[in-house]
């Protein structure tokens, strides 16, 4: 008969607690009722928010780009009237459905004060304070990038003058209306140089077009284009004089 050989001693596992299944989940099983599902990756998919708990600016509802005439023309009250413009907009945004880009144009194009598509309010607020005005107006080279870099749900488009090629800007405006994506333009100042380009941008992609001879009263209204007002606009609740615009339509 041989000796038996000793058994070795039984070392308990230690558990996590954690169990994985075919799916992207993780199951608690320490937990009361077994089989409670942690957030896994279509979760994550589903939550609009990243692990830093920004929101995802290409998941937003609203999804907006702020086309701005930063040329020479725009300088003194009007490039001051901008800013706090663009400040009173970025105010009146719900940032947890809403994301913006910023893309002045003017002289030195592109701009060192463009934004990509974001949520983050205090950026877009720091940016807009630093804009100024110098040079030329190339607004069609604008809106060509907003439309080839962003999946934006609608466009705004600010100026005081004619764009350096208004059949350029036509152009691109039809490839907004294909796209179907509207733009709203805004004319500011007493000149009526550029209102029929802006005017017929806005009529080609089925936006509004706005003009403020008050510049003061355009900083205090840009705000109606913000997705919380916009429907005031669209529906016809907000006259032109309301808003204090010469022409709202």
């Amino acid at each position: 008969m041989t000796d038996s050989k000793p058994l070795k001693p039984t070392i308990p596992s230690v558990s996590s607690g954690l169990a994985k299944t075919t799916s992207n989940t993780t199951l608690d099983t320490n937990r009361q009722g077994v089989g409670i599902k942690l957030p896994g990756l279509h979760a994550r998919l589903r939550n609009p928010k990243n692990e830093l708990g920004v929101v995802d600016a290409t998941k937003c509802t609203n999804r907006l780009a702020l086309m701005l005439d930063v040329s020479g023309s725009m300088d003194g009250q009007k490039i001051a009237s901008l800013r706090d413009a663009v400040t009173g907009f970025i105010s009146a945004c719900d940032f947890t459905d809403t994301s913006i880009a910023m893309e002045p144009f003017g002289d030195d194009y592109p701009s060192s004060n463009r934004v990509v598509q974001t949520t983050l309010a205090p950026m877009l607020m720091t940016t807009a304070m630093m804009l100024q005005a110098e040079g030329c107006t190339p607004m069609a080279r604008a809106m060509d990038y907003v439309l080839n870099t962003y999946s934006i749900t609608r466009g705004v488009l600010v100026s005081d003058g004619e764009p350096d090629s208004v059949s350029a800007c036509y152009d691109s405006a039809a490839q907004y209306r294909e796209a179907g994506i509207m733009i709203d333009c805004v004319h500011i100042g007493d000149s009526s140089s550029g209102e029929a380009c802006l005017r017929r941008i806005a009529e080609i992609t089925g936006g509004q077009y706005i003009k403020f001879t008050d510049v003061s009263s355009f900083s205090k209204s840009f705000k109606y284009l913000t997705p919380k007002f916009y429907a005031m606009l669209t529906s016809g609740s907000v006259t032109a004089s309301d808003i204090g615009a010469k022409e709202l339509k």
